[in-house]
């Protein structure tokens, strides 16, 4: 079932509007003002998957490329493999660095009555108490996963231009944009 937030251009009440036959077109009569609205649904695509970050490939050591090298008065270092299980997941909202911890963290817009387990202070409405949930999944090779995915809420979420319905699992990737209502933030997984 599909549900559709509109506001009628007459008397701009707010509506949800439910399609449960898979309609692309429903005409309704608006409960307030009494006007013939016609909603046009748009089919449910497949959930599509962001821009995937792979892990680079780990270079030959007798190649002179470096992985996570740092440069230290000229000579350039290969990083042991245990830091690159430091790669950490988190996402940036008006320069403040947000860090993910491994699981389930759930965004949403701090207020006193807000479960989210990362709370961010804006007075941006459409963004949800309990607006996404973000899981980051560590994998063998020291990355991280990331998948979002809304939280039981109307409001839109979207993965740079990909909106994220109810169900959509999407994975994240370094510098993904993910928009909850009227708040950016932006995605590292560095």
């Amino acid at each position: 079932m599909q549900v559709k937030r509109i506001k009628c251009p007459y008397c701009n009440v707010v509506l949800d509007i439910k399609n449960t036959n898979n309609e692309t077109e429903k005409q309704i009569t608006c409960p307030f003002c009494k006007s013939e609205l016609i909603i046009k649904f748009t089919p449910k695509k497949e959930p599509v998957e962001a821009h995937t970050y792979y892990a680079p490939k780990r270079p030959a050591v007798d190649s002179g490329a470096t992985q996570l090298g740092q440069s230290v008065s000229g000579e350039t270092q290969l990083s042991s493999p245990t830091s690159a299980k430091t790669i950490n997941a988190s996402f940036i909202h008006n320069g403040v660095n947000y860090p993910l911890r491994d699981g389930d963290n759930i965004i949403g817009r701090k207020a006193f009555t807000s479960k989210a387990t990362i709370q961010i202070p804006t007075n941006d409405a459409y963004l949800s108490r309990q607006h996404c949930n973000i899981r980051v999944t560590p994998l063998p090779d020291g990355t991280k996963k990331a998948v979002i995915f809304n939280y039981k809420n109307m409001n839109i979420t979207r993965v740079d231009t990909q909106r994220v319905e109810n169900g959509d699992e999407i994975r994240l990737a370094d510098g993904n944009i993910v928009t909850m209502g009227r708040t950016k933030i932006t995605i590292k997984l560095s």
